[in-house]
């Protein structure tokens, strides 16, 4: 069974010196294949929290995708 979370849509940012600038949109599945970059913050799955401007580490969005 195909996990459906992977396809969940979040935004990539890398935080800078003058604050966090977009990578890229795309589903969770692609961002966990990134690489480890400690400067990379993930918007969180739930729109609602990504439009209150919650962002997750890569830790915390590998244990979103495993939860179903």
């Amino acid at each position: 069974m195909e996990n459906k979370r992977a396809n969940c849509i979040i935004e990539v940012s890398v935080d800078g010196a003058n604050g966090r600038y977009a990578v890229g949109i795309m589903n969770m599945r692609q961002a966990l294949e990134l690489p480890e970059m400690p400067s990379l913050s993930y918007t969180h799955p739930d729109p609602v929290k990504a439009a209150a401007g919650i962002v997750v580490s890569r830790k915390e969005l590998a244990g979103l995708m495993a939860c179903r």
